[in-house]
């Protein structure tokens, strides 16, 4: 007990130092083993983001970078016909690269990774920041640690993606919303400030749109609390008008033209949002879109998100936080606005966002500082010392774990390695097409001393399909499946696929005429730099968690003559 009232007095008398440890820690957990992949491009929207920034140029002149239909940096105009993300990071990513000379296929998505993560430490920051006005500035500090050791955050930091940088502008704009309610007579720049930080969520990704109910609610709230209709849509004119600004100078290729007076929007990105759309369909079988056919609304992210996203100690305690709030706001003991705007927005977003067909876990990552939040608040409430030690070592067990899968070499390169030493020469190796094929290209190893074959699975039943798979098999070596991408889905929607469902029955049962001879898992384990004493086997959770960095590679070898599938 002494030890500990020495950590308390050492807490409160150094808590600038304490957010330096948090922030140490945060920062660890997401540099650490940042080139995860070694340069194999294993995330398939961080290679296409790879490949817009390598192609894009700055153009020469302000007009033309204003102007869609000439701009070089226009995604449009480089091939891609189909750009749904935000430009705002490209353009980051891309003018950082030239900076620091790393402007190569082969280097930039490393730029794009340390950014990846020092937007998501903005977030820490961030968090420590609203925890401090809106409770106290220990609350602020528990919140910082607690969001530091999220794991679905440290994992979206290790990718060169979008995800962290809309997160960052989404928890800014939360936070200058309290800003400008603290300090009404003061909007000549704050209000501007909020129209860009939410200018540069939505040029990092579309969904930011989800935001803008919160906004307006506090806009009104604030003609409710008695201020003066004037300054009020001064303060909303300004914003808008920044907002607007950041739009056309962020991401111009919303737009038809340079001409800030049009706001035409570009009807080749309105179709690309509509075919984006269409995957999101409940009779869509786009193959990325097959997973979720299955999948119980709500129940399937909130699983996710407590089980893998959180860890089960952080996400029991969490919501537990967030309901024992939500009865003291609607009992009207908290009466903040902006405690009860957050706990309004997190279950309304669970709960829209759960009873969409496509729910990945990455959708859900604005809730992720909000849950530190409320934590955040409940921890600084317990009483019992020896439970806050508890509650603190028990939710620093799972993000340590997750990233021994930093530690080794990720199981595709692996599972590779293998392959070159083990199979003979001239074997066939079968792939599944929609997953990366093994081996993979690596150095020193000759990739074309085995011959291919890729299995079209996701194809709907057809005869012509199955005569093609059959006569594919019948030259077929070894079969790999590189992850759970297809035998995670597929076999879930047997009235969809009856013959590939038994395809993969007889493929794991031996009866195909192949037997497993070789697995590589990478499960997230404790400790994380010595022997382990214990794993999480994450195989059930969804399978965006598992399949860019950890996915379980599985080899079979033909052992008999096969049968065809019926």
């Amino acid at each position: 007990m002494k030890n500990f009232l020495k950590i308390k007095s050492f807490f409160n008398k150094n808590q600038k130092l304490v957010l330096l440890m948090v922030l140490v820690l945060a920062g660890f957990l997401r540099l650490f083993g940042i080139n995860w992949d070694q340069g194999q491009h294993l995330h398939p929207d961080e290679r296409f983001l790879t490949m817009v920034s390598v192609d894009i140029r700055f153009p020469e002149n302000l007009l033309d970078y204003l102007n869609p239909a000439k701009s070089s940096l226009n995604p449009y105009n480089n091939g891609y016909n189909f750009y749904v993300y935000g430009t705002f990071p490209v353009y980051f990513v891309k003018a950082a690269s030239l900076i620091l000379n790393r402007d190569t296929y082969s280097s930039l998505y490393l730029v794009g990774r340390f950014f990846s993560a020092f937007f998501d430490l903005g977030v820490v920051c961030l968090v420590y920041l609203i925890g401090k006005r809106l409770f106290s500035e220990k609350a602020g500090l528990f919140a910082a640690f607690f969001y530091s050791v999220m794991v679905l955050p440290i994992q979206l930091s290790h990718f060169f993606a979008v995800d962290t940088y809309l997160n960052f502008f989404i928890i800014l704009c939360f936070y200058l919303l309290i800003l400008i309610n603290n300090k009404k007579k003061v909007f000549l720049w704050l209000s501007p400030s909020l129209g860009i930080s939410f200018g540069l969520a939505m040029t990092s990704k579309i969904s930011a749109i989800y935001f803008s109910p919160v906004i307006l609610l506090f806009y009104l709230y604030l003609l409710k609390s008695g201020e003066k209709i004037k300054k009020i849509l001064l303060s909303g004119l300004l914003a808008a008008f920044f907002f607007y600004l950041t739009l056309r100078i962020c991401q111009p290729s919303f737009f038809t033209n340079g001409n800030f007076l049009t706001p035409n929007l570009n009807p080749q990105f309105l179709l690309n949002l509509k075919q984006l759309k269409s995957f999101n369909d409940p009779s869509s079988w786009f193959p990325p879109s097959v997973q979720w056919k299955k999948t119980t609304p709500v129940f399937f992210p909130l699983k996710n998100l407590l089980l893998w996203g959180l860890g089960l100690p952080l996400g029991v305690f969490s919501f537990f936080s967030f309901f024992r709030l939500f009865f003291l706001a609607v009992k009207k003991i908290n009466k903040s606005f902006f405690v009860f705007a957050a706990l309004g927005w997190t279950a309304i977003l669970l709960f829209y966002l759960g009873i969409q067909q496509v729910k990945t876990m990455r959708y859900f990552l604005f809730l992720y500082p909000f849950l530190a939040l409320f934590s955040a608040w409940q921890f600084e409430r317990i009483k019992n010392k020896l439970f806050k030690v508890l509650i603190f070592l028990s939710v620093l067990i799972y993000p340590l774990s997750f990233i021994s899968i930093y530690t080794k070499p990720v199981t595709r390169i692996s599972a590779s390695r293998w392959i070159y030493r083990n199979i003979p020469i001239g074997s066939t190796i079968t792939n599944e097409h929609w997953d990366d094929p093994l081996p993979l290209l690596l150095p020193n190893e000759n990739h074309s001393k085995f011959k291919y074959e890729m299995l079209s699975l996701y194809d709907p039943e057809s005869n012509q399909k199955w005569e093609k798979i059959n006569a594919q098999l019948e030259k077929t070596d070894y079969i790999v499946l590189s992850s759970n991408r297809l035998y995670g889905s597929i076999p879930k929607n047997p009235e969809y696929y009856s013959q590939t469902a038994k395809y993969y029955e007889k493929l794991f049962n031996g009866s195909l005429g192949f037997e497993k001879v070789a697995e590589f898992t990478s499960y997230p384990c404790f400790p994380p730099f010595a022997k382990s004493l214990f794993c999480f086997n994450d195989d059930s959770s969804e399978e965006a968690f598992t399949v860019y960095d950890h996915p379980k590679v599985m080899i079979f070898k033909k052992t008999v003559d096969l049968p065809n599938i019926p």
